[in-house]
């Protein structure tokens, strides 16, 4: 038996990754308004850096069901990842408020306001993810 594990190079994972989001275009095909599907869509969209492709995807699903949490977040990231900050914090502000005990959501919230240098209230949400990890033990 061969034990050696096989890693995929770069190439061969963007390969699968475009083969993964022709699968989902074609479940929408059948399932247009199937949430699960957009949002692993647009997940796909994002790991290959289409941020466009992938933002018009979480638009959409906003369109549909706008409290959609992970909808909301990934944007919030896409959104700080291309230095659209004010639409990232307002995305992400709105996730905590949402969802106020979720620490992923305040540590991105964090990473938005650190980026735009507001560093007093990037501390703020960082310190807050903390507390609501410490309250986990």
């Amino acid at each position: 038996m061969d034990t050696e594990q096989h890693s995929l190079s770069q190439s061969e994972k963007k390969m699968n990754m475009n083969d993964l989001i022709e699968a989902y275009k074609q479940k929408l095909e059948s399932e247009p308004d199937n949430s699960v599907v957009q949002l692993n869509l647009g997940v796909a969209y994002a790991s290959l850096n289409k941020f466009d492709e992938a933002t018009e995807i979480f638009n959409k699903i906003l369109e549909q069901d706008p409290q959609n949490l992970e909808a909301l977040n990934n944007l919030g990231i896409i959104y700080t990842q291309t230095g659209k900050f004010e639409d990232a914090t307002s995305k992400l502000e709105m996730l905590v408020r949402l969802v106020p005990k979720n620490a992923k959501y305040w540590n991105n919230l964090s990473e938005a306001y650190r980026r735009t240098g507001n560093y007093h209230k990037a501390n703020t949400c960082r310190m807050r993810a903390i507390q609501i990890i410490e309250g986990r033990k």
